[in-house]
């Protein structure tokens, strides 16, 4: 599984920063945080840093008056009528949309979609507006790859699981190459305790890969790292919450972002500390402990295990976010082993080794706070154990072709 890069405000310099160790950076752009002027003018840069672009249209909720958004040719106020009424209309948005992509040089084409809250008649709108738009981008399009944004709320995630077979069922019939899933959280949830919601999630993604599709799952965190049990091909993150968990962002004009405290993540407890935490661990004797393994150590976090009081050192939010991808897109490779079995395993330890590191920490006085891992390690472990129960025996003799 790969870490793409969700592009959020003021990320252009850590695209191209990582762009110069990584092999190769695949980053989702946001018309949110980005004018169409700038658009423009970073594709060469990134062409040159060889970093891969696709372009999230974010018609999310049409009704947004953002004021980067409405700078875009395909947004105005009818938008919510182009994307669900006139032929006309949706092949005009469309277009306009691929006018963008062709601008960044896009490989792939990200079809819009929209989030609505669950009610009777969700499934019948999503199914309809679905086709249109998937028959419309074939044509405008042509062979270019295409994903077809899966919007959905908490409410729809948080159905039983015939809901879940019904999407499935209806995707196989759309003519796409892929899935670019959108999984709304409960509201003020950074790491989600509500486990049906996240087994629901992780039955869309197997059951979408046993369809053959690609699948690519936005706004994620540490949390999502068990999407591999699913073979998912990519899961996107990136620096501030608003990109690490989906969240309605869009139908505010204020980009700023309010700077707080500087969190530390440590890869094996799956868990983020503050640094004022850091200095406790220190004064306790116990924070090398918390230094990341060979698998994850890095040159960003040199400053916080140098010898004094983390506090006192240089460590800045973007060493934080640089040391935050990197650990996370090792352990998405980490967790993708060659067989169902194994990555269920590789899943399995990481959530057991974050809980005792966790324990221990504690035991010190050291507290990851509202970032702890310590109250969804069995969410995770809920998710897996259905993942094996309900499609376990496809997934372990389909994963060569997966």
């Amino acid at each position: 599984m790969k870490l793409y890069l969700q592009f959020g405000w003021g990320m252009k310099k850590l695209v191209l920063d990582l762009a110069k160790t990584w092999e190769k950076v695949n980053v989702i752009l946001s018309p949110r945080d980005i004018t169409p002027k700038q658009l423009q003018n970073w594709s060469g840069e990134f062409e040159k840093a060889n970093v891969s672009c696709l372009f999230d249209p974010q018609c999310y909720y049409p009704k947004s008056d953002h004021r980067i958004l409405s700078q875009y040719s395909y947004w105005n106020n009818l938008m919510s009528k182009n994307l669900s009424l006139e032929l006309n209309n949706v092949n005009s948005l469309i277009t306009n949309i691929k006018e963008y992509n062709d601008i960044i040089g896009t490989e792939k084409f990200i079809v819009p979609g929209i989030i609505r809250k669950f009610d009777e008649e969700w499934f019948s709108k999503w199914e309809r507006e679905s086709k249109k738009l998937v028959s419309v981008s074939r044509n405008i399009v042509g062979r270019k790859k295409t994903l077809l944004t899966l919007a959905l709320s908490f409410g729809v995630l948080n159905q039983s699981d015939e809901l879940i077979e019904k999407i499935v069922l209806s995707c196989e019939k759309l003519d796409v190459d892929g899935y670019y899933i959108i999984a709304e959280p409960i509201e003020g949830k950074y790491l989600s305790d509500e486990p049906l919601w996240l087994s629901n999630l992780l039955q869309l993604c197997a059951g979408l890969k046993l369809l053959d599709k690609e699948v690519v799952v936005g706004y994620a965190n540490q949390q999502l790292l068990c999407l591999s049990t699913a073979k998912v091909d990519a899961i996107a993150s990136g620096t501030y919450l608003n990109v690490r968990k989906f969240s309605n962002k869009f139908e505010k004009s204020d980009t700023k972002i309010k700077r707080k405290s500087v969190w530390y993540y440590y890869p094996e407890s799956l868990s983020e500390y503050k640094i004022s935490f850091l200095d406790v661990a220190f004064n306790n004797r116990v924070l090398e402990e918390m230094k990341p393994g060979d698998d994850y150590n890095n040159e960003y976090v040199n400053l916080i295990f140098s010898g004094i009081m983390p506090q006192s050192t240089n460590f800045k939010e973007s060493l934080a976010f640089k040391h935050y991808l990197e650990c996370l897109r090792a352990q998405a490779a980490s967790c993708s082993r060659e067989s169902f079995e194994n990555t269920i395993s590789a899943n399995e330890i990481l959530l057991t080794t974050a809980e005792r590191r966790i324990e221990i920490l504690e035991k010190a006085g050291v507290y990851a706070q509202t970032r702890s891992f310590k109250d969804v390690v069995d969410v995770n472990r809920s998710a897996i154990q259905r993942l094996e129960k309900t499609r376990g025996f496809l997934m372990k003799y389909s994963w060569d072709e997966l």
